[in-house]
């Protein structure tokens, strides 16, 4: 599996996608707009390649996914808060993620070598997930992929989920405990008992300028680099990055 997270415009994912494409399964993490200002992304570069990730995910359905981040929900719901909104496009980043919701999911689950793992943008944490047993029910570790994306598919549960999905933690300056699963923050993660027991969370969000956080039970890897989570020929699992900058 390849895993590429937050994008913001930005074009580190291009080869490492197009040399994997159609040989391992690719996994994006959300966050495809609102490029950093001091990156300085073209701002006719940006959409662009938005749209060639959902042109990727048409022509391969079966082997890309893709996440919803921060950065795309508040497009969704402009109700959302966030950061970096793109007023002067922001009728047409909406209108790209509304018309293009079913190529769209929250989380995504695999199993290598025995162990099972859960992307999502933010991860999910267990106190998130009892918050909001009034909105979503009683989820359990195993079913948390199955169920977020049930409710998302749903349009008329879909309100539900993104009033949830809206917890901004107080790290991020927010009023919630509990980050959600596309707004938690990893310095959140730190706490180990936040985590959902038998589950290896795999997420983005929290940008890091040096390399990737994998640790024992969560691995952030918001970088700028793609990152491919395989089994070696001695069957322990591995997570690596691909083509550092």
């Amino acid at each position: 599996m390849l895993i590429i997270p937050d994008v913001h415009g930005r074009a580190f994912w291009e080869k490492p996608v197009h040399e994997n494409l159609g040989k391992e399964h690719i996994l994006f993490l959300g966050d495809y707009l609102d490029p950093y200002g001091y990156e300085g992304i073209p701002s006719g570069e940006v959409f662009p390649r938005f749209e060639a990730i959902l042109a990727l995910k048409k022509e391969h359905p079966d082997s890309v996914t893709l996440l919803l981040g921060n950065h795309d929900l508040h497009y969704v719901d402009r109700r959302l808060q966030g950061s970096r909104y793109d007023h002067l496009h922001g009728a047409r980043n909406q209108k790209a993620f509304l018309e293009n919701a079913d190529l769209f999911q929250i989380a995504y689950e695999t199993e290598v070598a025995g162990k099972n793992y859960l992307f999502t943008h933010a991860g999910v944490l267990q106190g998130w997930l009892l918050a909001h047993r009034y909105l979503l029910g009683t989820i359990q570790a195993h079913e948390v992929g199955t169920q977020l994306n049930a409710f998302w598919r749903d349009e008329t549960l879909r309100p539900n989920l993104l009033k949830a999905l809206g917890d901004i933690p107080h790290s991020r300056g927010g009023d919630s405990p509990y980050g959600s699963p596309v707004w938690a923050d990893v310095d959140d993660w730190q706490d180990a008992t936040f985590e959902l027991p038998g589950l290896y969370q795999i997420f983005g969000h929290s940008q890091q300028l040096t390399g990737p956080i994998i640790v024992r039970h969560f691995a952030c890897l918001d970088c700028r680099r793609a990152f491919r989570l395989g089994e070696s020929e001695q069957k322990t699992v591995y997570l690596k990055a691909q083509h550092e900058n």
